[in-house]
């Protein structure tokens, strides 16, 4: 254990790791923080789900931290929990900020029909998570999982209710005549286009120190994009009411 245990490669998957996600927090955070300023209920739920958001990678990251500092690794159990278990969390609180925005006289039936949803499989996921957590996940490395049938079509059925959602939001935000609406509208499909590619490269490539630089940097580049989309800083957006005018 320890320092010495990591092969270069973990070393260097670990410490990426760790870095994207400290700006991912820290851009999460900064979305929160917001909301002292406007007043605006959703900046908090679409910060801390951009949080959670990554959430399937804090798994990896406190092994490494643990192994590092500890020399004592994260059992199967605790790494299956963390990486899967929190994800309903990141689901909800977009579904929420969907409805507020979107649908806000009917946000509570929505988000209730979808936490039925997401009840269940919280319920199915502690049951197995005690009883045999490898039918949710089985642990292939230090660094890595792979999903069994319950958590892999808990997730598919999710990405797709998800990017449904996020389709309606984009094309309500365009019909905006605010141009400033609309770019925020953009930045936001263009955060979560960058989430999925990376998301999707990380489960299909083998890990290299190219190919794990590549997905985290577009995991990275999907957090900054989020935070711009949210936030729009006044001086992007005097520059977009500039140019349309």
């Amino acid at each position: 254990m320890g320092i010495e245990s990591f092969t270069s490669l973990e070393l260097f998957y670990g410490t990426f790791e760790l870095l994207t996600l400290t700006v991912n927090f820290l851009l999460g955070f900064r979305i929160v923080s917001k909301y002292f300023s406007y007043k605006q209920i959703e900046l908090v739920t679409v910060g801390l789900m951009l949080i959670f958001l990554f959430s399937p990678w804090w798994g990896s990251a406190i092994a490494f931290i643990t192994i590092l500092v500890f020399n004592v690794d994260v059992s199967d159990t605790f790494y299956i929990f963390i990486s899967f278990g929190l994800i309903p969390i990141a689901s909800l609180l977009w579904m929420y900020s969907f409805a507020l925005l979107v649908y806000p006289y009917s946000k509570w039936k929505i988000l209730l029909i979808y936490l039925a949803f997401n009840i269940a499989y919280i319920i199915i996921f502690f049951y197995y998570l005690v009883t045999d957590p490898s039918l949710l996940a089985i642990r292939v490395s230090k660094f890595d999982s792979e999903t069994k049938l319950i958590v892999a079509s808990y997730v598919l059925i999710t990405i797709a209710i998800n990017l449904l959602t996020i389709l309606i939001f984009i094309r309500k935000s365009m019909q905006s005549p605010n141009r400033v609406i609309q770019w925020k509208a953009k930045l936001i499909l263009l955060a979560f286009l960058f989430f999925g590619i990376g998301a999707i490269l990380d489960s299909v490539i083998s890990l290299i120190a190219l190919t794990l630089f590549i997905t985290r940097l577009i995991l990275l580049i999907s957090s900054i994009i989020f935070y711009i989309g949210w936030t729009m800083p006044p001086k992007l957006a005097k520059l977009i009411v500039k140019e349309a005018a």
